[in-house]
């Protein structure tokens, strides 16, 4: 981990006119330049912008989402910037997490659980692959690689979600890369039964309907 480029704190802000949130970010490009850069997303929504935050605050409130892969470290310029607000050295991490990956096509299927061939990246030696119950790495983040604007709108799904309104008011779900999203959070961030309830309301754009 380089760590001078680690426990860096930015405020970004969520979709929806929902407010102001918070993200640290990792640096592991000197173990994969692919997937290197980690991003978590705090708890912590503010409604406006203020001019001094207290980072321990910040990470009292505790973790909603990650470890996700981003594409490139946020940037403080521009269309889409971040603000940088500081930097923890109390790390949240100092190895590169465990992700679930699966050895079959995830497109084809909404409800992650249905898929067999699930495993831990730390399950995969020699070209051999130890599956798991999806029930076992539920909670693990995969490698997919995310922009810091698509993290802003996993995140603001969620917000909308733990407040019961329907994402889709929200988002066009029949677009590919929000129900991409929608997918991924919904099957890592809530229980089996949550999942299918949220699915059950939503359609697979890659699915095409036949008469």
């Amino acid at each position: 981990m380089i760590k001078e480029n680690s426990g860096k704190i930015y405020r970004f802000k969520l979709d929806h006119n929902q407010g102001y949130g918070f993200a640290e970010v990792y640096d592991f490009t000197d173990f994969s330049e692919f997937d290197g850069r980690i991003i978590y997303v705090y708890n912590l929504v503010d409604e406006e912008q203020k001019t001094e935050y207290d980072l321990e605050n910040i990470h009292k409130s505790g973790i909603a989402i990650g470890p996700i892969r981003i594409m490139d470290f946020p940037g403080t310029r521009g269309k889409y910037a971040l603000k940088y607000i500081g930097q923890r050295s109390d790390f949240l991490i100092t190895e590169i997490p465990i992700t679930k990956e699966l050895n079959e096509m995830i497109i084809r299927e909404s409800n992650w659980n249905n898929f067999e061939r699930w495993y831990r990246s730390d399950n995969f030696k020699n070209g051999d692959f130890i599956f798991s119950k999806y029930s076992e790495l539920r909670n693990l983040e995969t490698r997919i690689l995310s922009s810091t604007v698509s993290v802003a709108t996993k995140f603001t799904m969620k917000i909308l979600i733990d407040n019961n309104k329907d994402v889709a008011e929200y988002y066009d779900l029949n677009e590919v890369g929000n129900y991409n999203m929608f997918v991924q959070l919904i099957n890592t961030y809530y229980s089996l039964e949550k999942a299918t309830e949220l699915l059950s309301k939503t359609k697979n754009p890659y699915i095409k309907e036949t008469n």
